[in-house]
């Protein structure tokens, strides 16, 4: 959760203490380079119209939601530090999982009827049916154990689908190097095993659980009006640092959707897997482990990708995984958080098919002349939770992967399918075989920031990643190639052992342009919003949330949260202007918004109490300040390496205020809150608060309506109202932007 937002390396050398890093001309040069919402430009402060302190950029296309933006290059001041790339921006999303291309889910609608003595009416009847029988009043024990034994098919499918999957290096090995296949596919025999095992465990683990709910009942129907039960958890397990072991080890193991044409497909001539999202993988195989790098792709489902990540079966998710509140903070299915970069790729899905229903897909329209539309949905996405937001269930059709998805539109099991503007083009859709009238949709309904996943609890791996990918990005920015990979820039930020990761990864894949010319091109044009920012548009855009009513742990003891409510108020370390007060807002100043924010944490935990604040203003050393607990964060901390690695244990936010280059800089300075990195809770907390002044003001939500934003209880449901409050007390960021510089 916080390791993608610090990037704080676990390498304390002296290496670190510089932060700039020396191209091979011996200049001094930039090194990050950030999509979209790695850095949000800031208002000039003297003349604001707020230009870019925005989340208005557009995105060139007609979509149906208020906001998007493009990718931004950091450049770097030559005579400052490296800035630090923030991993979100700011911009509506859907309130809903993740927007997965490609997956194995398993149909989980309704299953025949069958009689009670095990099927006599359907001899063939499946586990499912049986089920269905045993408990047939009961839907949402049904749902479960459905659920339950679709996850364990598609583990089946998926570790079966990976016996013969290789260990692969630049190229693919040789077929008498099998001590990389042999270690995966003995792990995987034994991964078989016990998945054979719970396939019968879950049957009747089930039967018991009707039963006993029915005792609970006295024999009447169970409430399924309940609040939301408190998810299972399934914790990550403990490990040693990923770099360390991939030291040992000497391969990356990274998860990926199994088949997705442009991201991970198998090339029918080299019979190796390569996509988008493969280059990613390798791209950080080869900055870790060097030219010599091995990795190996496991395939993943949306049902069963974090418990796979949990698990350590797998070092990184690289699997069309959207960034949300739920999966930052306390993911469903492990009870856990985990950790984002940097997005890698912005999208959102279309209503696309039969012209006539897609028509009617797009204008909501399920009655008339539209009662006929059918929408062949994958489960366990962002685009399942939307669209039965937006349809009833009879004009849903649950299907249980992308080309199967397009196989019932050539079937007739559906008359609309949904996909991203990469994964339903025309030409996809006629290379399946389908002959009939098509036409994608004018409107798209979700916003879906795909990044790199890894586990918590592992910052020096995920700043790692995050930092592998900045530099894909950077590099096409400063235009500079797989050819000229050499000319960039050496590093000692990760230690002496990585000092060529970035010219080793450009190396093995090229610049970020450069994959998406070589895997997506041909599928879909480049879109402004995943084009590299030049400063002509805002960057504030905030990430889904996700399923915000799943019930997460209460304040962590000994936390800060805690601690802040024991006390009673919040301390909130800044830095004032010479000879000045702590006023409620210091106009034409930054350091009001700096106020405003600190506002806004104290009403989000005190339960609407603003004013409980003690305002610290004299601590020169921050790191030690909230190491010591004298302040439980520091609003106003400056975004770049530099910061990062002089205070290393720091954890910053989402950054909100970008202030433009001054003198001869290139990139002006970056503003955020910081905390400590070792309260995840905390962290996260403090992250989703600034992100709801962003989502308010792109859902048009202002402080006289703040029961528009959702309640939470991620954080336990004593926290539920921590969005509300927060837009109660300090409005969105547009009004709080136009308190501090005196703008309507």
């Amino acid at each position: 959760s916080i390791s993608s937002r610090t990037m704080n390396a676990a390498n304390k050398s002296k290496d670190c203490e510089s932060a700039n890093l020396e191209m091979g001309s011996g200049d001094t040069n930039p090194v990050a380079a950030t999509i979209d919402s790695a850095a949000i430009n800031t208002a000039k402060i003297i003349d604001p119209p707020r230009l870019n302190n925005t989340g208005m950029g557009s995105d060139d296309n007609d979509i149906a939601i208020p906001a998007a933006i493009n990718s931004a290059a950091n450049l770097l001041d030559p005579t400052t530090a490296v800035p630090l790339p923030s991993p979100g921006a700011v911009a509506v999303v859907p309130l809903g999982r993740s927007s997965e291309r490609e997956g194995r889910a398993e149909n989980v609608g309704a299953a025949p009827a069958v009689t009670a003595d095990g099927g006599a009416d359907n001899p063939q009847a499946t586990p499912e049916d049986l089920i269905e029988a045993w408990v047939s009043d009961d839907h949402a024990i049904i749902d479960n154990l459905q659920v339950e034994l679709g996850t364990t098919r598609q583990q089946l499918d998926v570790a079966l689908s990976q016996l013969s999957a290789p260990v692969v290096t630049g190229e693919p090995l040789s077929p008498d190097d099998n001590d990389g296949k042999e270690e995966g596919k003995k792990r995987r025999v034994a991964i078989i095993g016990s998945l054979l095992l719970l396939s019968a465990i879950a049957v009747v683990v089930g039967v018991s659980v009707y039963f006993t709910q029915s005792g609970k009942d006295d024999g009447g129907p169970i409430n399924n009006n309940a609040d939301t039960p408190k998810a299972k958890a399934v914790p990550q397990v403990q490990m040693p640092p990923v770099l360390e072991t991939l030291k040992e080890r000497g391969i990356l193991r990274c998860g990926v959707v199994p088949d997705s044409l442009g991201f991970s497909s198998i090339n029918n001539d080299t019979k190796v897997r390569e996509g988008f999202e493969i280059d990613i993988c390798k791209a950080v195989a080869a900055a870790s482990l060097g030219g010599d790098y091995r990795y190996e792709t496991i395939g993943v489902t949306p049902v069963n990708r974090f418990r796979t990540l949990a698990s350590g079966e797998v070092d990184l998710l690289v699997s069309a995984t959207t960034h949300t509140f739920e999966r930052d903070v306390h993911q469903a299915s492990t009870g856990t958080g985990f950790s984002f970069s940097t997005p890698y790729l912005y999208g959102g899905f279309t209503f696309n098919g039969i012209p006539e229903f897609v028509e009617c897909a797009d204008e909501l329209n399920a009655v008339g002349d539209c009662a006929d539309l059918l929408i062949c949905v994958i489960p366990g996405t962002t685009w399942m939770d939307k669209t039965k937001a937006l349809f009833p269930g009879s004009n849903i059709v649950s299907i249980d992967e992308q080309s199967t998805s397009i196989q019932s539109l050539i079937d007739g099991v559906c008359n609309v399918i949904e996909g991203e503007q990469y994964e339903a083009p025309e030409l996809i859709v006629r290379n399946y075989g389908y002959t009939g009238p098509y036409a994608m949709g004018k409107n798209s309904f979700s916003k879906d920031p795909l990044a790199i996943v890894t586990r918590d609890g592992d910052s020096e791996f995920a700043d790692f990643v995050n930092w592998v990918l900045q530099g894909l990005l950077h590099a096409e920015a400063q235009n500079i190639t797989m050819k000229t990979a050499d000319t960039f820039t050496k590093t000692g930020i990760f230690g002496d052992r990585f000092e060529n990761m970035f010219q080793n990864a450009l190396a093995t894949v090229g610049n970020y342009g450069e994959i998406y010319t070589r895997h997506l091109e041909p599928i879909a044009p480049r879109l402004k919003v995943n084009m590299i920012n030049k400063g002509d548009t805002g960057l504030l855009y905030s990430h889904p949330f996700g399923q915000v009513d799943t019930i997460g742990p209460g304040p962590i003891k000994g936390g800060v949260i805690e601690r802040i409510v024991q006390r009673g108020f919040l301390r909130c370390g800044i830095t004032l202007p010479s000879n000045q007060s702590v006023p409620q807002v210091i106009s034409g100043e930054r350091v009001g918004l700096d106020i405003e924010f600190c506002r806004a944490l104290s009403t989000s935990i005190l339960k609407g109490k603003t004013d409980n604040i003690s305002f610290e203003s004299e601590y020169k050393n921050i790191s030690l300040a909230l190491e010591n607990g004298d302040i439980d964060v520091y609003a106003g901390g400056e975004v770049h390496m530099h910061s990062d690695f002089r205070h290393p244990g720091l954890s910053f936010s989402k950054p909100y205020f970008y202030e433009d280059p001054k003198g001869n800089s290139t990139v002006g300075k970056t503003f955020s809150l910081v905390t400590k990195e070792d309260d995840a809770q905390w962290t996260d907390l403090v992250y989703w608060v600034i992100m709801a002044t962003f989502y308010a003001e792109e859902n048009d939500i202002i402080q006289t309506t703040p029961n528009e934003m959702p309640l939470v209880r991620l954080f336990g449901p004593d926290l539920e109202r921590i969005l509300r409050d927060t837009i109660l007390t300090v409005g969105n960021y547009g009004e709080m932007f136009g308190r501090v510089f005196d703008q309507k």
